[in-house]
């Protein structure tokens, strides 16, 4: 139960400090953390975290 504390508590930090999302997305990834919060902060460090957006990262080669 601690650990899934912990886990639930990395996964809205982690979406909070994440810049390769839009706003929207970091809005979407938070909700679905705190609905589903095991799978959700699974899913997040799973898939979520590897996510980029095309034009954010041309804006930043600029």
């Amino acid at each position: 139960m601690i650990l899934n504390a912990i886990l639930f508590i990395a996964a809205l930090v982690s979406i909070a400090r994440n810049r390769t999302h839009a706003t929207g997305g970091t809005v979407v990834w938070a909700l679905i953390v705190l609905a589903v919060p095991v799978l959700g902060s699974v899913l997040w460090f799973l898939v979520g975290r590897r996510e980029t957006s095309g034009p954010r990262l041309r804006d930043q080669a600029r």
